[in-house]
C-alpha cells in the first residue's frame, strides 16, 4: 500500500513539474513575443510621416509604410 501512495505521489509531482515547465515555456514565448513587437512599435514612432519599415524574422515579413508621402491615399 505505502508503494502505490508514493507511486501515486511520485507520478503526480512529475505531471506537476510537467505543466508547470509547459506554462513557463508558453508564458515566455508570449513575453519574447511582446517585446519583440514592442521593439518594432517604438521604432516605427520615431520615423517620420512616408518612411518604409521592412523586417525580416522567422519566416515573415513585415512591411509599414508610416503615413502617406503628400496626401497620397491608398485603397
Amino acid at each position: 500500500m505505502p508503494e502505490t501512495a508514493i507511486g501515486l505521489a511520485a507520478l503526480g509531482a512529475i505531471l506537476s513539474a510537467r505543466l508547470l515547465y509547459q506554462w513557463i515555456r508558453s508564458r515566455t514565448q508570449v513575453q519574447m513575443a511582446r517585446l519583440t513587437q514592442q521593439g518594432a512599435s517604438d521604432r516605427v514612432r520615431a520615423l517620420p510621416p512616408g518612411s518604409k519599415v521592412t523586417e525580416r524574422r522567422a519566416g515573415e515579413e513585415l512591411r509599414i509604410e508610416i503615413g502617406a508621402s503628400g496626401g497620397d491615399a491608398r485603397d
